[in-house]
This record gives structure tokens, sequence and C-alpha cells, in this order.
């Protein structure tokens, strides 16, 4: 095997190499992108959640305010 054909030998190897953690990191790529995506969503519901039951427990508290102070009234 002549020098050129073992430099091209190696070239090759390296090319592979090469493309092989290319693939590799756009597999990464795609994979924490859907982790991303997921635990974003993730978020969003909680945030959405916490924002609705915060909703809920000042309406409940508008509706008991009242609701004691007509008995208040009645009372007096």
């Amino acid at each position: 095997m002549t020098d050129v054909e073992k430099l091209v030998e190696q070239w090759k190897n390296q090319l592979k190499y090469h493309q092989d953690r290319l693939k590799q990191g756009q597999d990464l790529v795609i994979q924490e992108n859907k982790f991303i995506s997921m635990i974003e969503g993730g978020i969003q519901f909680g945030e959405s959640l916490l924002k609705q039951s915060s909703e809920e427990v000042q309406k409940s508290g508008i509706v008991e305010i009242a609701h004691k102070s007509e008995k208040a009234q009645s009372k007096k």
C-alpha cells in the first residue's frame, strides 16, 4: 500500500467517524427538542392550573364574604 493509499484510507476513516458523530449529534438535538417541548408543555399546564385555582379561590372568597354579610344583616 502506497503512502497516498494509506492517507486516503485514513481520510475515509476520519470521514466515517465524523459522519457518525454528526448523526449522533443530530439525534441528540431531536431528542432534546422533544424533552424541552414536553417540559414547556408541563410548565404551561401547571401554570394554567395554578391560575385557575387562584381564580377559584378569589371567587369563592368573594362569595363567602358576601354570604357572611347577608347573615350578619339578617341577624340585626
